[in-house]
């Protein structure tokens, strides 16, 4: 009886190491599994770290180029806003404006009329400031022409009839919207200087007008304005040209 009693309780024991060398088995594959599947983790994110530095630093060397390229652009685009305020200098500087324009148009014009460029170089440089003009201009008036009232002597002579100057204006209108003989010197006129030998200039406008005419080693300042009905008054003063 007790020998049956002695090989149960082996038998029990025996079965208690198995459980025991079981567990302490299936623990160690566990924590093998375990430590694998951190290990081999580890190393995945390792490497996706590593895949990762590689991007930023792939990406930072692009980021760096584009910050040079950028500079190099900003730096020709300050070069050539530089230039082209340089240049604007220039123009603003050489290109003449003005009286100054004035004149060299005027000079212009004058060449292409046929006046020789050397007469001109001359005058210029025979201008000056100081002038030496008569100390009283010579005053008349005379009969602005209209479409109604237009005649061939409604003209003045001035400088010792060297020049005729004949107006033609438009017709005043009455209170029933009708034209009269005489000029509205509220519109335009046209004024005509005539020189002796045929040659003739016109000056439009309101009035008053103010014109220089050159004639011979004189020039003469003239200036129009409206007088009585039908009249103007024009006012002449001669100076020594140039």
């Amino acid at each position: 009886m007790s020998y049956g009693l002695g090989l149960s309780e082996k038998k029990r024991a025996k079965e208690r190491r198995n459980k025991i060398v079981k567990t302490i088995f299936y623990f160690g594959l566990l924590g093998a599994a375990g430590a694998w599947g951190y290990y081999e983790g580890q190393a995945q994110a390792d490497r996706r770290v590593a895949i990762v530095e590689d991007q930023v630093n792939e990406l930072s060397q692009k980021n760096q180029r584009l910050n040079d390229q950028t500079r190099a652009a900003l730096d020709k685009q300050s070069s050539a806003l530089a230039e082209a305020r340089a240049w604007r200098a220039k123009f603003e500087k050489e290109i003449p404006t003005g009286a100054t324009l004035e004149i060299l148009e005027l000079v212009k014009s004058r060449v292409d009329e046929g006046l020789e460029p050397q007469r001109l170089v001359t005058l210029i440089g025979l201008a000056q400031n100081n002038q030496n003009c008569d100390p009283r201009p010579e005053t008349k008036r005379f009969i602005v022409n209209t479409p109604l009232f237009n005649q061939v002597g409604n003209s003045i002579s001035l400088a010792e009839g060297s020049i005729t100057v004949t107006g033609l204006g438009e017709s005043a209108l009455n209170a029933e919207g009708k034209p009269e003989a005489w000029y509205d010197p509220a519109k335009p006129v046209s004024i005509q200087f005539t020189r002796l030998g045929g040659k003739s200039e016109k000056v439009e406008g309101l009035l008053p007008i103010h014109k220089s005419v050159v004639f011979g080693g004189n020039e003469y300042r003239f200036s129009i304005l409206s007088g009585k009905q039908s009249f103007a008054t024009i006012s002449a003063t001669r100076c020594d040209f140039p």
